[in-house]
């Protein structure tokens, strides 16, 4: 009995660990994608990098929660995507994105994981950190997947909290990526780089129902 509820604890410790980070990611999501007007981090949502105090993680939980619910609409996909809807403030159009979180097992905690939104010409990628980075830097972001490597030079925007990739990553992501079940990403940063992986599976149907909302916006 007493391993039995050893084990189920440790899978609700789990099971929470992941929600928190889904949240905190989809508030991240709002924050960097939400009006291209706004160039910071909505309020509330600085200093909720990881290796914070549990106090402090309560209020970044509890704050990521509210952003989520007052601020976006949030649908589960197949192969653990998200849908993330965000209402622009100003009234413009809203800003769609279609996420998935880094695999906990597999990343370094400072990688909460990949967005594709809606943009004019077809969908913008990036790769949302929980360490908000310089505005002035340009990190190499190598991603590999199926054995194939890609190298970028990437863009951080809105308060450092996500690094906008090229179009050369929108490519891969409607062909290469279509088949692969893992992304592996490594951001080049000093001192010392960001590791992860992010699973990929279901990418195609998540592109789906991007396509769909995007032309619905």
């Amino acid at each position: 009995m007493g391993v039995a509820s050893s084990t189920s604890s440790n899978e609700d410790s789990v099971i929470v660990d992941m929600t928190r980070l889904t949240l905190l990611c989809a508030a991240l999501l709002v924050a960097a994608h939400g009006s291209s007007r706004a160039e910071a981090p909505r309020p509330g949502m600085t200093n909720c990098a990881t290796g914070v105090s549990a106090e402090q993680r309560q209020r970044c939980d509890e704050e990521a929660f509210r952003q989520v619910q007052s601020g976006s609409q949030s649908t589960q996909l197949d192969g653990g995507w998200r849908l993330v809807r965000s209402r622009d403030p100003e009234g413009g159009a809203d800003a769609v994105s279609a996420m998935h979180v880094a695999d906990s097992s597999k990343s370094d905690g400072r990688l909460a994981g990949l967005s594709l939104q809606c943009a004019r010409d077809g969908i913008d990628v990036a790769l949302i950190v929980l360490e908000p980075l310089s505005r002035s830097a340009r990190p190499t972001v190598v991603l590999t997947s199926g054995g194939k490597r890609a190298e970028f030079e990437a863009s951080v925007v809105q308060g450092g909290a996500a690094l906008r990739l090229p179009t050369d990553a929108s490519r891969l992501a409607v062909s290469d990526w279509q088949n692969a079940s893992e992304l592996s990403v490594e951001i080049a940063i000093e001192p010392n780089a960001i590791h992860g992986m992010v699973p990929i599976s279901g990418l195609p149907t998540a592109l789906s129902y991007l396509s769909q909302n995007c032309h619905a916006r």
